[in-house]
């Protein structure tokens, strides 16, 4: 066996670079050619990124594609747009503009769809980076690029189209800036996506603001297009798909919160400040943006609310119910049983207790013990009615009320449970028989839960002096 790269890895290193070489040779060709020869150059290096994406996509699982697939839908709809712009005439230029704007929604489309997906864990986090991204992006629209716009962007139709690409490509970067940081910033594809997505940006900055910068901005697009290629091809690609989601610890900490409010007053105060001088306003973020951004912090205080909700469930569950088998807890059977009776219920309470549970607890210790408590809560439980009690009352002890049901029934759910524990459990590689001593207590109207309970447990307990039988031993009181 030889030493070096597997003959794969070394074949994708020669087709990266091969890549990069031809690319790099085409961008700095493209100021010395003449105006068609450019628009040919631009269009054989935008045309070139999406055979690379499709090469990176074929690696992708099939349920895991849909980035990559907007992503390269993308670029089959920005070539079209670019090869529509050699056509003559204005109806071509409206043309290329609308295709572009879709375009540029569908690379948009396809960098949110995997920041969601990867950021599902730390969602609150990738928000307030959003959001602040977008007021940023506001900022730089109104305070930067609407009064030094030059042709064609003073028509209508082109600062709709490059207000949309600035704010929204402003925000899809401060999330991807963030999930890089969560990922600690170990996936070369995510910078190659992110840098892809930069210089998009610097590109329409520049070609919107900058009529002497127009080549080197066109040669940033190429750049762009470049890196979208790359990311294709980078075998860390498909490990995006592949990661998990991560999660942080999300709280909006005092800090943040004021960050927050200062990066959303910012584009107010710019905006209030160009009125009182006097300058021209224009109304596409107060249409667009600010209601872009207000629904996010919509989407964040639902997903705070939601959080809190969980949260609250999470410790109503671990109040009212056994931390290892998931039964309602002792405090929690009580009110619960103390309830039927004080509105006259007509119930049956099963004091259950299991035999030989300390054998098994000293033979193959209080972890196979756990498990044996488990499996038998979940066959008690399949055992009764939905709205029936099942309810670990300590150690191997467990209470069953049966409500709204006459006595007889309380036979059948005996000759459920003997069926359910005759099976044997499988511990440590050991088969495992466990029986069970069940008192059984009527309840009458007079009765209270401590005193019903007790009468349960003295029946279980004349069941449990019966000589031993297989099954369970019942005994009603």
């Amino acid at each position: 066996m030889t030493g070096g790269l597997p003959t794969g890895e070394t074949s994708g290193r020669g087709v990266r670079r091969a890549y990069l070489s031809g690319s790099l040779i085409l961008i700095a060709l493209y100021p010395l050619l003449t105006a068609t020869w450019r628009h040919i150059d631009f269009l054989v290096v935008s045309i070139s990124a999406a055979p690379a994406v499709a090469i990176g996509l074929r690696a992708i699982l099939p349920s895991r594609r849909l980035p990559w697939q907007l992503l390269l839908a993308a670029l089959i709809v920005i070539n079209i747009g670019i090869a529509v712009t050699l056509l003559p005439g204005s109806a071509a230029f409206t043309a290329s503009t609308v295709v572009d704007a879709v375009g540029n929604a569908l690379v948009l489309a396809a960098a949110i769809t995997q920041v969601i997906r990867l950021g599902r864990g730390s969602l609150g986090s990738i928000i307030d980076t959003t959001i602040v991204a977008l007021a940023l992006g506001g900022l730089l629209w109104e305070a930067v690029l609407l009064p030094n716009l030059v042709d064609p962007y003073h028509l209508r139709v082109q600062q709709v189209n490059l207000f949309i690409v600035v704010f929204a490509l402003c925000g899809v970067l401060g999330a991807l800036a963030q999930l890089l940081l969560i990922t600690r910033w170990r996936v070369p594809a995510l910078w190659l996506l992110m840098a892809a997505l930069g210089l998009g940006l610097v590109g329409n900055i520049a070609y919107a603001v900058a009529p002497a910068l127009r080549t080197a901005a066109s040669m940033t697009f190429m750049a762009a297009f470049v890196a979208l290629g790359l990311f294709g091809l980078e075998p860390s690609a498909p490990q995006i798909a592949r990661l998990q989601a991560v999660s942080q610890r999300d709280e909006l900490s005092v800090g943040r919160l004021v960050f927050l409010w200062i990066a959303l007053a910012a584009t107010s105060v710019v905006i209030g400040i160009r009125l009182l001088l006097g300058a021209d306003v224009d109304g596409l973020f107060l249409v667009v943006g600010g209601p872009a951004i207000a629904a996010l912090v919509m989407v964040r205080i639902g997903q705070l609310s939601a959080a809190r909700n969980r949260a609250e469930r999470a410790l109503r569950f671990e109040a009212s119910h056994d931390h290892l088998t998931g039964l309602t807890n002792r405090r929690e059977f009580l009110d619960q049983l103390s309830n039927v009776l004080r509105h006259d219920e007509q119930c049956v309470l099963l004091f259950c207790d299991l035999d030989g549970f300390k054998g098994v607890n000293d033979r193959l210790g209080h972890d196979a013990g756990d498990e044996l408590l488990i499996e038998v809560a979940r066959r008690l439980r399949a055992c009764v009615r939905l709205g029936d009690v099942v309810s670990r009352f300590g150690g191997d002890e467990f209470l069953i009320l049966l409500r709204d049901q006459v006595p007889s029934a309380a036979t059948a759910v005996c000759n459920r449970i003997a069926d359910a524990l005759s099976r044997s459990i499988l511990l440590r590689d050991e088969q495992v028989s466990i029986r069970a001593s069940v008192g059984i207590a009527i309840a009458t109207g007079e009765v209270d839960a401590d005193a019903l309970i007790r009468r349960a447990d003295r029946a279980m307990y004349e069941a449990k002096r019966d000589e031993p039988t297989t099954g369970i031993r019942v005994v009603t009181v």
